[in-house]
């Protein structure tokens, strides 16, 4: 995997519209933001140019903490140039996105991540580990105790991500609780990472897309649900948006109840979405899938069954998928 170093990135494109113009100054060193745009509310879509000139879209999920390196107005609205881990590819951007000046937080308002990586010790204290790391940061309220900011830590060079929860005390930041994302070549660890109030208490959870792979021809996605309660991260649920099990095959067609009990069964293939649906002040996950059951010499499926499971909250979790 590939990560993109922010620093250069930030030098090589913020200052390229002015290259011919500032070609007798001497060099200043890295742009330094202006500034850091919280996504409270909902996702925005980054703009990004690439190298042949061509233009892709990254998601900027709700809870997002970014940094802004300048504004501009066009048409009467207000875009940011901010810098982001783009989380599918492992790759740091940089690119523009519409903002409210009055969304617009002070620079010390969050830490950047050179303030960060070193509390981690080892390996991030090694100069050329730290300078193929890269970081993405959201904040998680909570209802009681104060905000945490959440990163995402991901390193080319290690075979290991780490999600770490950092809080703060009279201005400055400590690392506490941390689960390790095994990644690959093949797997990248967190696909995706949203924070919003699910449970309706007023504390933000955390869900993430991360990939798995058990065997070679047992590997998928799951969805996972945590929030951080007295500091520590605690999964509420877990649900696979992609379950492919195809290491052993049953001898004959062999269909479980409830049907759920069938996702990820030996011989099968299990694709699914999570939409929410609104319970209370909060809301519940419903996953909506499929499963396939293969049997051995057959390229399509013997059977197909659909699935759809509500799973309310009792208080400590969801009810389980399966």
């Amino acid at each position: 995997m590939k990560t993109r170093i922010f620093t250069a990135l930030l030098v090589a494109v913020v200052t390229l519209p002015w290259a011919g113009a500032a070609k007798e100054k001497k060099d200043t060193g890295p742009v330094l933001p202006i500034g850091w745009l919280y996504l409270r509310d909902g996702s925005r879509d980054l703009a990004v140019s690439e190298e042949d000139m061509q233009k892709t879209t990254v998601h900027l999920l709700q809870g997002s903490v970014v940094p802004v390196f300048k504004t501009k107005e066009k048409h009467g609205t207000t875009y940011g140039r901010v810098a982001a881990l783009n989380l599918e590819t492992g790759m740091a951007v940089l690119g523009w996105v519409k903002i409210d000046l009055a969304e617009l937080k002070p620079v010390g308002a969050y830490p950047p991540d050179s303030d960060l990586l070193p509390l981690l010790g080892e390996p991030y204290l090694d100069d050329v580990t730290a300078k193929h790391t890269d970081m993405a940061k959201f904040l998680v309220r909570q209802a009681k105790g104060s905000d945490v900011l959440l990163s995402y830590v991901l390193t080319a060079q290690l075979s290991m991500a780490k999600l770490v929860v950092y809080t703060s005390n009279q201005g400055k930041y400590y690392p506490g609780a941390f689960i390790n994302i095994p990644i690959t070549e093949l797997q990248n660890g967190i696909t995706s990472l949203e924070v919003r109030d699910l449970i309706g208490d007023g504390s933000d959870c955390i869900i993430t897309k991360e990939t798995f792979r058990d065997l070679a021809d047992t590997y998928g996605v799951n969805m996972v649900v945590r929030r951080i309660v007295d500091g520590q991260f605690q999964t509420l649920w877990q649900a696979p948006l992609k379950y492919k099990n195809l290491s052993q095959y049953n001898a004959k067609l062999q269909i479980l109840q409830p049907p759920e009990k069938n996702i990820g069964a030996p011989g099968t293939v299990t694709t699914g979405v999570v939409t929410y649906r609104p319970i209370g002040k909060g809301q519940t996950p419903v996953w909506n899938g499929k499963v396939d059951f293969f049997i051995i010499d057959r390229e399509k499926p013997l059977y197909s069954l659909t699935i759809e499971k509500v799973c309310p909250w009792d208080g400590q979790e969801f009810a389980p998928i399966r």
